[in-house]
Parts: structure tokens; sequence; C-alpha cells
């Protein structure tokens, strides 16, 4: 059997053994690549879940906006605002004698009294 001798700077190997870490180096570099690979798929993975769970969450919380919106239309109705002044704070609807109009003027007129220009 013969064997090669190289010489590589000041290190020597022979032809079997170089053979022996040029395939130590090429399956390590695979097995880098491969893990790499691997790698960046289950992030993929992991973002697709956390995508999956963020639309879930959008979803419940515009459901509970919608809910909270209508909550706030119905608390803020004028009907129940009235029932509760007359009913909790004893109030009572003016008289039509006590009620006052009060107008808005244009912008850009003058006031008649003091001649003041309204904005």
């Amino acid at each position: 059997m013969s064997t090669r001798i190289s010489n590589i700077g000041f290190i020597t190997f022979e032809w079997q053994k170089r053979s022996g870490l040029v395939k130590a180096l090429i399956t390590c570099v695979a097995l880098v690549v491969v893990l790499l690979y691997v790698g960046e798929k289950v992030r993929i993975y992991q973002l697709g879940y956390q995508i999956e769970e963020l639309k879930k969450e959008k979803k419940e919380l515009e459901r509970a906006n919608r809910a909270l919106k209508i909550e706030a239309s119905s608390l803020s109705a004028s009907a129940r605002i009235e029932d509760i002044a007359i009913r909790r704070l004893g109030m009572v609807r003016p008289s039509k004698d006590h009620i006052v109009v009060v107008k808005r003027q244009a912008a850009g007129t003058r006031d008649k009294t003091d001649g003041e220009l309204v904005e």
C-alpha cells in the first residue's frame, strides 16, 4: 500500500490522514449548514404561530371595542341622561318661558352691540 506525503507549510500530512481531515471538515460544514437551515425554519414556524395568536387577539380586541362603543352610546343617549336628571337628581323640565334661544353669528360679521369683528 502506497501512501503519499504532503507538506503544507511546516506540517507534514500523509495523504490518507489529510483526506480524513477534509472529510471531517466537509462534514462539519455540512452539519453547520443543516443546523442553520433547520434553525431558520423553526424560527419561521414560531413567527407564524405568533402571527396567528396576534390575529386572534386583534379580533378579540375589535369585538371588545365594538361592545364598548355600543355601551358608550347607550350610556350617553339623551333620553337616558334626561331620565337620570329627572329621577335621581330631581331636576324638572323648564317651562317655555324660561327657554332662551341663542343664535350663532356667522364668522366675519360685526357684533351690533360693540362693533367688534366676530371670528
